[in-house]
């Protein structure tokens, strides 16, 4: 854009102090910039706050006070990038690269979208929920329209991602639009997502009230240019907010596989980025939900982060029947997001190109930086909270403007000229066929298939057969030992540390009793060298509650900290033991979630309760572990 000023405060102040002449006054042309300067960081302040983002209306935009006096034609430039159908606030992220890079995007040209593209998927998306209303009248569903700008948004991010390396997306959701999205971006046939409504296998559940919007998928999607990226859509409770965690471990799992150079591995931006999650939510359940904010403290942690979280809102602007004023304090759903380094867009979804715009930044700036990022796409829920549910009982006003709003493919068709008519017949007759033979089926398909890692394993009632030795000679045992009370030279171990080491170098030669925490040491050891994964996360799960673990050592100079289970031998597998955030669903939530892409690996959530009760709270591969004991005693392992 001509004339765009992307300074920073702090390189306004040393330009202007290069420019001053000897008597001090600062000349015209400098002037001038200053002031422009200063009239567009007060829109990249506080422009979202009086950006257009209601396509009904009713959501009005907000006066600033630091906006309302500016004129000129700055002020008018500036109100075209920052108070249009996008609304962007990132002006709390501390980091100034990060600020300048958005500046730059936002301040550019505006990029050209395929507007036919666009045009074909929300006739898709909306025709798709018109088809299921006609066909199964009376039935419960959730669908997308009012919001059906979804589409094209997980096209644009799906797209940018593939060029940045992508290969796996994980994407969660809970049930609204959850079959729009089964069918337009994890692929499945629309035969087999519909077929949930025709019970056509009396034996199956699936056909019966809601369950059909929590079920998984996986699939494959092409992106414009060509490349494939491998979709999970997973599964996902009533409970709106539970799989967030659960995605998210997922993703960890996904790229520590990628990343895997033998004992260690590989987590640069590179390895991150061939798996993108992206996480959907309800205005409601976002502003409202503890897991989520649980998730959202991840993003940086180390034992947890995944090179970025994309959030979509898919904001309806109402909860079941819950307006925005009782559902949160915030102007904004999003706004819990901001207590974060996490940039919002805010974007009209009645503005496809704008929506599609901002998933291309959005998805670049999680490549560039790793980094969450919340698209906040604000539209309507066409009706109720489900299609058998009368809205106009609490929101009359509102669904009465519903009622004779167009769809929104109808209104792109109109203000991009494209005919739109004979797409949209194609489109339903193809939809019809569809449904004509999710009738002729017999049982409903599987519409997620399990990884090839998952091959191996046995489904189905215990063996006796199944059984395997696990004992361990005493060769072995004080191999292990020797490895695990080994540091390296130069670290500084803690004297009470170096007391325990040396006991433990005699637990493990046969001459002292052994205990708790070095038998789950040896233990651990013993999976390690036989190739089996160890990750362990928790509340103080380094040292150990009880002062019993002290699986990491931690050096009294510098506080570098040193793993020995990492050192056993350098042809072990990997071995991650982390201290977690005081967390307990989040945590449980993503170790679940990692040992369901990791499943040949030993996975544990460790908590506490609060009258000092020590219970690792999850296990998934494998072992199994399990301990509770008293405040005194250390806890106790059987494997």
């Amino acid at each position: 854009m001509a004339h765009r000023t992307t300074l920073t405060q702090e390189q306004l102040a040393k330009t202007l102090k290069a420019v001053k002449n000897a008597s001090g006054a600062v000349p015209a042309k400098a002037s001038g910039n200053a002031e422009r300067e200063r009239i567009f960081d007060s829109f990249r302040r506080w422009g979202y706050l009086q950006a257009n983002l209601d396509p009904l209306g009713i959501f009005r935009p907000l006066k600033h006070p630091d906006l309302e006096e500016l004129t000129g034609q700055a002020t008018e430039e500036a109100q075209r990038i920052y108070c249009g159908t996008t609304g962007a606030d990132f002006m709390h992220l501390p980091e100034p690269e990060r600020r300048h890079w958005i500046i730059e995007r936002l301040e550019a040209p505006a990029q050209e979208v395929d507007q036919h593209k666009i045009l074909e998927r929300l006739i898709r998306a909306d025709l798709f929920e018109q088809v299921l209303q006609a066909r199964y009248l009376g039935s419960k569903r959730f669908s997308l329209e009012g919001v059906t700008a979804l589409i094209p948004l997980l096209d644009a991010i799906l797209d940018e991602a593939a060029e940045h390396g992508a290969e796996s997306s994980i994407m969660a959701m809970s049930h609204r639009g959850r079959l729009n999205v089964m069918v337009h971006a994890a692929c499945k046939s629309p035969h087999e997502v519909v077929a949930g409504f025709e019970d056509v296998d009396p034996r199956s559940v699936l056909g019966a009230g809601d369950v059909k919007y929590h079920i998984g998928a996986t699939g494959t999607y092409v992106t414009s240019s060509g490349k494939e990226i491998a979709i999970h859509l997973v599964s996902n409770p009533s409970h709106l907010e539970a799989v967030d965690p659960v995605a998210v471990g997922r993703s960890r799992a996904k790229q520590t596989r990628y990343g895997l150079q033998g004992p260690y591995i590989d987590r640069s931006l590179e390895t991150l980025n061939k798996v993108v999650p992206i996480v959907m939510h309800g205005d409601a359940a976002f502003a409202g939900q503890g897991i989520w904010a649980e998730t959202l403290n991840f993003a940086d942690l180390r034992a947890y982060t995944v090179g970025g979280t994309i959030h979509i809102i898919v904001n309806n602007l109402i909860g079941f029947t819950t307006p925005p004023r009782q559902e949160h304090s915030a102007r904004f759903a999003s706004d819990i997001a901001k207590r974060q380094s996490v940039p919002i867009f805010h974007v009209n979804g009645e503005d496809p190109d704008a929506v599609v715009r901002v998933g291309k930044i959005a998805t670049e700036y999680r490549a560039t930086f790793g980094g969450d990022v919340v698209v906040d796409i604000i539209g309507y829920r066409r009706h109720g909270h489900s299609e058998v549910d009368d809205p106009t009982i609490t929101q009359p006003r509102l669904y009465e403007r519903i009622k004779d709003h167009p769809p929104l493919w109808k209104i792109y068709a109109e203000s991009t000229g494209i005919d739109a008519k004979h797409i949209a017949e194609a489109v339903r007759k193809e939809y019809e066929e569809e449904q004509t033979k999710a009738r002729s089926l017999r049982k409903i398909p599987r519409l997620r298939q399990l990884p090839e890692y998952w091959a191996p394993y046995f489904h189905g009632r215990y063996k006796p057969e199944y059984e395997v030795d696990t004992g361990l000679s005493r060769e072995k045992l004080a191999e292990i030992t020797d490895a695990l009370v080994r540091v390296p030279g130069g670290f500084h171990v803690h004297p009470k540390i170096a007391k325990l080491l040396e006991q433990r170098a005699e637990m493990g030669h046969g001459k002292r009793a052994v205990d708790y925490g070095f038998a789950e040491a040896l233990a651990f050891g013993s999976l390690l060298l036989e190739g089996t994964p160890v990750r362990l996360t928790g509340q103080d799960s380094q040292r150990g509650t009880f002062n019993q673990r002290h699986a990491v050592l931690v050096d009294t100079e510098t506080e570098r900290d040193y793993l020995p289970l990492c050192h056993l031998s350098p042809n072990q597998a990997f071995c991650e033991i982390y201290n977690s955030s005081l967390s307990e669903a989040g945590c449980l939530g993503f170790e679940y979630g990692f040992s369901r892409d990791y499943p040949e690996s030993l996975v544990l959530g460790e908590g506490q309760r609060r009258s000092g009760n020590h219970r690792p709270i999850h296990q998934r591969g494998r072992g199994q572990v399990e301990s509770s004991r008293g405040n005194r005693d250390a806890s106790s392992t059987r494997l």
